[in-house]
């Protein structure tokens, strides 16, 4: 789905994924830094078009562009299978700092909160993704169990979603100097 609002932050912005943004979705998630932690990559470039447009009409799902403050795009992040008061949070890969990649993610939270209305986000991390691993447990979560994703080894969260966390604490702590 599309949300036609922008989700602003401090220190990104998150817009709904568009046709114009395939080559740039299929570049980050392709990237062999990425290709590894991001679930099943696009072969091409037309199949991550027809997953866009796909995307875009499917209910309960939202794929957001991250943008830094100069406006340049740096990752992807979604809310998607959403059931009742429970969504998955996923989709996630950034070229941003540590600030922007955990502000990116409250944003979505506070999406899911506020637009939504939604109680509880879950995720499934492969467990070869170092990087957001170590965000959950900074967070604080802890895994609930391994489950398979994809042919992969992941684990599964959970969240209980709240306006007042230590992640959320600390993010409101840091200054604009940081980046």
């Amino acid at each position: 789905m599309v949300y036609e609002g922008v989700i602003k932050g401090r220190f990104v912005e998150l817009k709904s994924i568009t046709l114009d943004d395939v080559q740039f979705s299929f570049d980050i998630r392709s990237a062999p830094e990425n290709r590894e932690t991001v679930g099943v990559v696009a072969k091409s470039l037309e199949d991550q078009r027809k997953f866009i447009e796909w995307q875009i009409k499917e209910p309960n799902d939202y794929y957001f562009v991250v943008y830094n403050r100069n406006g340049e795009k740096i990752g992807l992040i979604g809310i998607y299978d959403i059931h009742g008061d429970t969504a998955e949070i996923g989709r996630e890969v950034s070229y941003g700092n540590c600030v922007e990649v955990i502000e990116s993610e409250i944003l979505v939270e506070d999406f899911a909160m506020d637009v939504l209305n939604l109680k509880k986000l879950c995720s499934v991390i492969y467990a070869n993704n170092i990087k957001h691993l170590n965000n959950q447990k900074h967070s604080g979560a802890k895994p609930i169990k391994k489950v398979i994703r994809s042919g992969v080894e992941s684990y599964y969260f959970e969240t209980i979603l709240s306006k007042d966390t230590p992640t959320r604490r600390k993010l409101a702590k840091v200054g604009d100097d940081f980046l």
